[in-house]
């Protein structure tokens, strides 16, 4: 396979991002996929190291395990393909003043929260239907806060608090494709540990359902998140 040019195109790379991710994700995904590399890995290093960590790190968050080799893969070639067969720049938007992006802003923060909150219950409520021996809610929570240890601190202490009943809301931004996925798995890790995958599984499809067809559109993107 031919090398990639370290003097690469900025929007280029951002292209064949989307190429690579359009065949795993919905274009809503994509699109954070894609802030999450113009953050993180865009400029700061080599395209080859960057790529590197963002495969790893968007197979984690969006649910693509064992795909990271894959993708990985699929970027290259599309580096090394025609252009004109690459998707546009999704990032590509009319700026927005400042006001306007801290707006924006509060308003994902207060709806994310309030979104995987909603999910969480109706998990909780999908459990309780028919609890396996030994499994309490309570139980379930503690579980949570052990592996709430994996989110970034600052997330780690939010859903904390909340899990152990401290706050009685969400804080915090739990942006989708970023920790508000990190937190779904979160959620699904402690599911499969205290009643196994097998339930784990029927909770999450069921909850994705109950929301889907709740009629509130901000719940019905569930999906987002998984």
């Amino acid at each position: 396979m031919a090398s990639i040019p370290q003097d690469h195109d900025p929007a280029l790379a951002r292209r064949a991002l989307a190429h690579a991710l359009g065949e795993y994700l919905d274009r809503a995904r994509v699109h954070d996929a894609l802030q999450l590399w113009s953050r993180r890995f865009e400029g700061r290093e080599s395209l080859v190291t960057g790529l590197n960590h963002f495969c790893r790190q968007i197979v984690q968050a969006f649910g693509l395990a064992g795909k990271e080799a894959e993708l990985h893969l699929k970027v290259f070639r599309a580096l090394q393909g025609d252009p004109r067969e690459l998707p546009d720049d999704p990032l590509t938007q009319p700026p927005r003043d400042d006001v306007e992006i801290a707006a924006a802003a509060r308003k994902t923060a207060v709806g994310t929260a309030a979104v995987l909150a909603r999910f969480y219950a109706a998990l909780e409520q999908q459990l309780a239907r028919d609890l396996p021996p030994g499994v309490t809610p309570a139980r379930l929570r503690r579980t949570l806060i052990r592996h709430a240890a994996t989110l970034p601190r600052a997330h780690q202490h939010a859903a904390s608090l909340w899990w152990s009943q401290q706050v009685s809301a969400l804080g915090g931004e739990w942006p989708a494709g970023g920790t508000g996925t990190a937190l779904v798995n979160v959620m699904y890790v402690g599911l499969a540990e205290v009643a196994g995958p097998a339930r784990a599984d029927q909770c999450f499809t069921e909850a994705v359902k109950r929301l889907e067809a709740s009629g509130d559109p901000a719940l019905a993107g569930i999906r987002r998140f998984l």
